[in-house]
């Protein structure tokens, strides 16, 4: 909170000083700038021109940002869904959340989605098959992936562990 004994210039370089740190750990949204300078007392007039100056130095790019989660999201084997809540979440704009999660690859989507399916799958061989399909669907629509492809993964991870994990290759169907 602001220091009634600061002055501007004062505030101005805390508050410069406390963005750059966190601008440092991690990237953040537009939105999540605007509001810690809210939270730190600016007026909207203020937060905008404080928004303004860190778009134009390149620190803030919510479209940059967006492409960044896409590929963290890749890696950690989460689907699209929850890549769009995730940068729902950060305060990314509908319609750059959209165009990142257009941007996943299909086939690695899947592949990923298959990987975790087939992991979570071995762990579930002693169940009743329809049980095992609930449950493997569910988790992986936790995970964010699509209905049309939890059930193609379900399908071709479940076959797999049931030949005891040497099944057909099915994937591209």
């Amino acid at each position: 909170m602001p220091d009634p004994e600061e002055t501007g210039t004062e505030r101005d370089d805390r508050i410069d000083r406390l963005i750059v740190s966190r601008l440092r750990r991690s990237s953040l949204s537009v939105a999540e700038v605007r509001a810690i300078l809210v939270e730190h007392g600016l007026d909207d007039a203020e937060v905008e021109e404080w928004l303004e100056r860190y778009e134009r130095l390149g620190y803030l790019d919510d479209r940059r940002l967006a492409e960044q989660l896409v590929h963290a999201h890749e890696r950690r084997g989460r689907g699209s869904g929850a890549l769009v809540h995730e940068l729902g979440r950060r305060g990314i704009a509908d319609e750059l959340a959209r165009e990142a999660a257009d941007a996943l690859d299909p086939e690695i989507e899947f592949e990923h989605a298959l990987a975790v399916a087939e992991r979570r799958a071995r762990q579930l061989g002693g169940l009743e098959r329809t049980v095992a399909e609930r449950r493997l669907s569910a988790f992986l629509m936790r995970r964010g992936y699509g209905s049309q492809l939890v059930r193609r993964a379900v399908a071709i991870a479940l076959d797999g562990a049931a030949d005891g994990g040497g099944g057909a290759d099915t994937r591209g169907s």
